[in-house]
């Protein structure tokens, strides 16, 4: 058997919202870059298209040029294709509101840490807290973007450098008052 306080319980579910705050950032990140960058490329694209059409009806170059707008067209298309299909802005829109959501959780169960430390609330009272957090933290995830699940995983583990998918103590204390590191840890 194992023994886990209430403080270590608190502790512990801290760092996992931590964690998945700072991956869906970077999932939102991600996506916006992606869809950023495919746009430039559609647009690169479809002005060589143009480039290339408008030298084509110039006459010169003989066929070269229609065969380079064709190419350019081709590659546009396909560049817009994956844009649509995998809705880069949709899914980046929702993983920076889950993070946005994220962060408020992470900020409560700062705020209840601190709370329990400072005796302004009993244990009963941080385990009514605690399980109300728990209630919202899987209100979260049931609005979570389900199909994200490989790149989710690849961003958390680019978060954890050294842990098995949860912060360590000292990571855990990164991100807490040192009141609250000294007196938990």
């Amino acid at each position: 058997m194992f023994e886990l306080t209430l403080l270590d319980h608190l502790r512990l579910t801290y760092g996992q919202v931590v964690v998945r705050h700072r991956t869906h950032l970077q999932m939102a990140g991600w996506r916006a870059r992606w869809s950023r960058n495919l746009r430039t490329a559609e647009a690169l694209l479809m002005a060589g298209v143009a480039a290339a059409s408008g030298a084509a009806l110039s006459g010169r170059g003989g066929q070269a040029f229609e065969i380079i707008s064709v190419v350019l067209a081709i590659l546009a298309l396909a560049a817009l294709l994956v844009h649509l299909s995998f809705d880069l802005d949709g899914t980046a829109r929702v993983h920076a509101a889950c993070a946005s959501r994220l962060w408020q959780l992470r900020e409560r169960y700062r705020a209840l840490l601190s709370d329990l430390s400072d005796g302004a609330i009993d244990i009963a009272a941080a385990r009514r807290g605690r399980d109300a957090l728990m209630l919202e933290l899987h209100a979260i995830y049931v609005e979570a973007p389900p199909e994200d699940y490989k790149i989710y995983q690849a961003a958390a583990r680019a978060q954890l450098s050294a842990g098995e998918g949860e912060l360590g103590e000292e990571e855990i204390d990164a991100f807490l008052a040192k009141s609250l590191q000294a007196r938990f840890s």
